[in-house]
């Protein structure tokens, strides 16, 4: 029995104690890679004051360190001739740079509008739909259900359930496939239950594979993240 925690990079920004210039540059670049690695995510724009007076505005595209040093790549409005669907990448070494600015930072709460608006309706409909995926996949019968009967009844459960039901499909008709984990996942496994909570994690209890994701998008598990969640929970 296991859980695994998916990267939360702004829990530090969000609950934890004040910290510096270079970790909130660090979160945001971790937020980028997970977004451009699938993750629905609306990213704050960040204000870096440099030691020339001199203020740029932009995303942060990526930080560590480069051939011209360690610094931050961000991503900052059309350059001259631009017509409005170019950008410019600039890079800021780390030593000029004095202070930051994160701008709107609850835009982190709410998935991107390329993420299809769900309902509880639809959740409904495509929770039958999940059981009879995995036990075509399986060759055997599994039940899927959410968590409690009050799952749906919350408005912020719904954007995140639908990620994790739709991963939930692709992932486990994948590892079903899978040569010796797919036979555990038949033998272990006859109930998928998902559910919200504060953290993603997964947990297998008594024929049960329960899966949780977080309500923050940025802590939604990307299927790499819950494949490798559930092949922990397996003995």
């Amino acid at each position: 029995m296991s859980t695994t925690q998916a990267v939360d990079p702004l829990e530090s920004l969000a609950r934890g104690p004040v910290r510096s210039v270079w970790e909130v540059l660090e979160a945001m670049s971790i937020l980028m890679r997970r977004r451009n690695e699938g993750l629905p995510l609306n990213l704050p724009q960040v204000s870096l004051f440099l030691r020339s007076g001199r203020e740029i505005t932009g995303l942060v595209r990526e930080y560590g360190e480069f051939r011209q040093g360690r610094g931050v790549l961000l991503i900052t409005s059309g350059g001259y001739g631009s017509r409005g669907e170019n950008l410019d990448v600039t890079f800021v070494p780390d030593g000029v740079i004095e202070a930051l600015t994160l701008h709107d930072a609850t835009v982190l709460d709410t998935p991107a509008k390329s993420m299809p608006e769900s309902s509880p309706m639809h959740l409904r409909r495509h929770l039958p739909a999940l059981a009879d995926k995995l036990s075509t996949a399986w060759g055997t019968k599994v039940t899927a259900e959410f968590g409690t009967a009050a799952e749906l009844e919350q408005e912020a459960h719904i954007q995140p359930l639908a990620w994790l039901i739709e991963r939930t499909g692709e992932v486990l008709a994948k590892l079903a496939t899978t040569p010796d984990v797919g036979d555990v996942l038949r033998e272990r496994v006859r109930r998928v239950r998902l559910s919200v909570g504060d953290d993603f994690g997964a947990r297998l209890s008594e024929g049960t594979l329960a899966l949780t994701t977080s309500r923050r998008p940025a802590a939604w598990p990307l299927e790499s993240e819950l494949a490798r969640a559930v092949m922990d929970t397996l003995p």
